[in-house]
């Protein structure tokens, strides 16, 4: 089957893969948030993990900052509540469960990563201290003083490599998380604690509020919310690939809010 979809799509290397997106996503950028699935590129994809990640290092440059999601999910049940009962969140030792290559990108030399049990981000640049630094002293996930926040007021492209928009875009939640008690879906709110530990390890206390919804999530509903020009969608030898913008993402999901629009069905 592997050899069918070569024969179909072709094949590409990482270099040639980060020159389609350089193509696609707006060079005034000071950050750059991946998300991934590396199955899906596959088999086209003839490079390693490794390989991509040095060129999405490489895209960046020293000037600007890469970011990959590092979340934890609640392992193979996706149960927070039983996961955190037996683990803690350590800062160097918890694996990402948001794919394979956050997961070489946690491990690379020089890279930070922010300290929240469930939406942690990992980075590298010169804003990785800044993205990283103060995720576990707020009480939300995406809201205010988190990575997302702070993606959401800097010029941030958002990339999916090998998946779609709809099933991974994370900052969609931002807008919910700064609005709080504005927004018009009503979440129950669970508690949980979690023990994190830090790069020093220290351990702290941390009480995860984990919202849940009562109407569910439907991503596919942004694309009526943005233009083509604010969410690009396109296929490389393929491969699934998407980009947009953290700040039009937040703006555009706030707007809609207050008119009582949002992506929940």
């Amino acid at each position: 089957m592997g050899k069918v979809f070569r024969l179909l799509h072709g094949a590409y290397s990482a270099k040639e893969l980060v020159s389609d997106l350089q193509t696609r996503v707006a060079g005034n950028f000071e950050i750059l948030m991946v998300h991934s699935s590396y199955d899906r590129l596959l088999p086209m994809y003839k490079g390693s993990p490794q390989n991509l990640i040095n060129e999405l290092m490489a895209f960046c440059g020293e000037n600007r900052t890469l970011v990959m999601p590092a979340f934890v999910l609640g392992g193979r049940l996706y149960d927070k509540k039983e996961y955190f009962r037996t683990h803690n969140l350590d800062i160097s030792r918890t694996p990402s469960e948001a794919g394979l290559l956050t997961e070489i990108f946690r491990r690379t030399p020089g890279v930070k990563r922010s300290l929240h049990p469930t939406h942690s981000v990992c980075a590298i640049g010169p804003l990785s201290h800044d993205l990283t630094a103060t995720h576990h002293l707020v009480s939300t996930r995406t809201g205010q003083g988190t990575p997302f926040e702070i993606m959401t007021r800097k010029p941030t492209a958002i990339v999916g490599l090998g998946i779609e928009y709809f099933s991974c875009l994370t900052h969609i939640h931002t807008a919910e998380d700064i609005l709080g008690d504005d927004f018009p879906v009503k979440f129950q709110r669970e508690q949980i604690p979690v023990v994190l530990i830090d790069w020093y390890g220290n351990k702290i206390r941390y009480d995860l509020t984990v919202p849940h919804a009562a109407k569910p999530l439907d991503l596919t509903l942004l694309r009526s919310l943005l233009s083509e020009d604010e969410l690009i969608e396109w296929t490389f030898h393929g491969t699934a690939m998407f980009a947009t913008n953290a700040g039009v993402v937040t703006q555009r999901l706030i707007e809609a809010a207050h008119k009582g629009i949002t992506v929940y069905r």
